[in-house]
């Protein structure tokens, strides 16, 4: 049953990303584990930050509000994150195809 169930949760994913990317809008992957539990503000993580079901109270800084709220905040903030590392520069420095193909001159019709 597990293993449906872990099939169902890759094949969603995918069509998300293949709707996303059809629609232009950038998709990435977060892994979503201790969202509920981490503190947005100072980054602690700690069971003891949920005291209550829907409540989170960080035992570091103080930072306080609904659960889902917090996690809806730690899954945007590594979605970023995570966004950014994909739009680095390459760090090779290597020539790309695209690259050496838009510094070329275009081709005359009519050849020496």
């Amino acid at each position: 049953m597990r293993a449906i169930a872990r099939i169902a949760g890759a094949y969603a994913n995918r069509r998300a990303r293949y709707k996303a990317a059809r629609a232009g809008i950038a998709f990435t992957l977060v892994d979503p584990a201790y969202t509920s539990q981490a503190c947005p503000q100072c980054g602690w993580t700690s069971r003891a930050n949920r005291p209550a079901r829907g409540r989170f109270a960080c035992t570091r800084c103080g930072l306080a509000g609904h659960a889902d709220h917090i996690a809806a905040r730690n899954i945007a903030q590594r979605g970023v994150a995570g966004w950014a590392v994909v739009n680095q520069p390459h760090a090779t420095g290597l020539p790309s195809a695209r690259r050496d193909r838009e510094s070329k001159p275009p081709a005359s019709a009519g050849g020496c």
